[in-house]
């Protein structure tokens, strides 16, 4: 996979996750008591890009919910040095590192 494909999926997930968000908040306007949700579609991105990219430390779904996509992190510390976690980019530098020296 490359970068750019992995960014567009990504990016793809987060519209596809906000569009879902704004359908709920409709749905609740009808009826305060529902709830929509559609998980399914998530964990199989998820799960595939995890896959594609080897992922055993779970970077992608730490990015993408402990650090709400980025916005609630800077950097993280990889064998004692900070290393930013700050957007895509910086998600796929991670993923791509050679394991020398970190991990």
């Amino acid at each position: 996979m490359t970068k750019q494909e992995f960014k567009k999926i990504l990016t793809e997930l987060i519209k596809l996750k906000k569009d879902e968000m704004a359908l709920d908040t409709a749905l609740k306007k009808f009826d305060p008591d529902s709830s929509l949700s559609l998980l399914r579609y998530e964990s199989l991105v998820v799960d595939t890009l995890t896959l594609a990219m080897n992922d055993t430390n779970e970077w992608i779904t730490y990015w993408l919910y402990d650090c709400n996509c980025g916005k609630d992190i800077k950097a993280v510390k990889i064998m004692g040095k900070n290393v930013p976690l700050k957007t895509m980019d910086n998600l796929w530098n991670i993923l791509t590192m050679k394991k020398d020296g970190y991990e």
